[in-house]
Formats: structure tokens, C-alpha cells, sequence
């Protein structure tokens, strides 16, 4: 009886899981089933230290592919659209982004479809390759993370009393964000260059500890 039990519980959230989800993961469990596959590569590129020099490759760029939904693309879209309409939803879009797309793999892993979200890094020369995707809509979320450390203000004595229990910015991540929907059809190779001129998003996560200084 408890056995019993525990698989309908199961079965309830796995159900529930997959009623949270917008997409049908057995369309594409069936494409690699069958053969049905394709590629993504590409390359991360910055622009020249000079006017005229060649772009240059990007070594610390994160590659995710997920199939493509769109709760997921509007959950982004209202992200990027606060940040730029609101200071402090801004100082935290960068994890704002990072836990929506962790949200939805969890979602996947839920309903037994972990394998279906696929993640590389780029090599030494910015290039990365993703094999065997199965046909049909995909999510290309990249991203790309540089921390810049705040040095510590020169402050009066009256102004570190005034501030002394206030949470001090102490550096910050810099976050480019780049967001591609792809069709991978049987035997296709999308190819996705990714640039300084086409991010989707440049966000920002803060990073703050309580000054307590006399």
C-alpha cells in the first residue's frame, strides 16, 4: 500500500511538472529516438583593441540550449523590460536571468527530461559545438560574466557613522546575455556568432557586505 501510494504521489508531480511546462518533451525525446537530429556551433567574438584590428575571440562564454518556450522568453522580456525601467531591479537582473533559466531546467529534470537541456563552455578560440540536438525549437541562452571590484571611498568619520550599518557595494558583475531562438531541423547545423553588437542584455548582479567599520 505504501509503495502504491508513493508512485501515485510521483505520478501526481511528475503531471503537475508537466502541466507547468509549455512544451512537449516527448516531441523531442521521439526526434533523437528516431534519428532526427541536428547541430549548433558557433563562435563568441569582442571587437579589436583598435579600429582596424580583427575581433578577437572570447574564452569564458556559457553556452545553454533548452527547447524553446515561450513562458520562458516572456519571464526573460519582463526581466530586461524592469531593469531598464527600475534602478534596483536592474543592480539584480543578472541573477534575475540565471534563475529563470534555472527554473525551467529544474522543470525539465522534474518531468524526466533533464537530458534535453545542454550546456557547453567555449574553447581557446571561442568556438563551441553542440551535436545530436533533436529537431525542433531550441533556446540558445549565452552568457558571459566580468567582475569589476569597487575600491572603498575616501569617507569623513561623520560619514562612516552616518553609513556604517548600511550593506557596502564592494564590486559588481558585468553579465552579457545572448538569446537565440533556433530551428534545428534533421540534419541541420545552425550557426550563431556571437558578438559585442548583438547581445540581447547586459545585466548586472551586485555584490554587497555590511560595513561596520568605526
Amino acid at each position: 500500500m505504501m509503495a502504491r501510494a508513493l508512485l501515485a504521489a510521483l505520478t501526481v508531480a511528475a503531471t503537475a511538472s508537466a502541466a507547468a511546462l509549455d512544451i512537449r518533451t516527448e516531441d523531442y525525446r521521439d526526434n533523437a529516438t528516431q534519428g532526427a537530429v541536428g547541430a549548433v556551433t558557433g563562435r563568441a567574438l569582442a571587437e579589436g583593441l583598435r579600429p582596424a584590428a580583427p575581433e578577437r575571440p572570447v574564452t569564458d562564454v556559457g553556452i545553454t540550449l533548452v527547447p524553446r518556450s515561450q513562458a520562458v522568453l516572456t519571464r526573460l522580456g519582463e526581466i530586461r523590460n524592469r531593469a531598464r525601467r527600475d534602478l534596483n531591479a536592474f543592480r539584480t537582473s543578472a541573477g534575475a536571468i540565471v534563475e529563470a533559466r534555472r527554473a525551467y531546467e529544474r522543470a525539465l529534470s522534474e518531468v524526466g527530461a533533464a537530458d534535453l537541456v545542454r550546456f557547453t563552455v567555449v574553447d581557446a578560440e571561442g568556438r563551441f559545438d553542440v551535436q545530436r540536438i533533436p529537431a525542433g525549437g531550441w533556446l540558445l541562452i549565452a552568457q558571459r560574466a566580468v567582475y569589476t571590484r569597487k575600491e572603498s571611498s575616501q569617507l569623513s568619520k561623520r560619514e562612516r557613522r552616518l553609513f556604517e550599518r548600511q550593506p557596502k557595494l564592494t564590486g559588481y558583475y558585468a553579465v552579457t546575455i545572448w538569446l537565440r531562438e533556433l530551428t534545428v531541423s534533421p540534419g541541420s547545423l545552425e550557426v550563431v556568432e556571437l558578438t559585442d553588437r548583438n547581445a540581447w542584455m547586459t545585466a548586472v548582479q551586485e555584490e554587497r557586505v555590511l560595513d561596520a567599520s568605526p
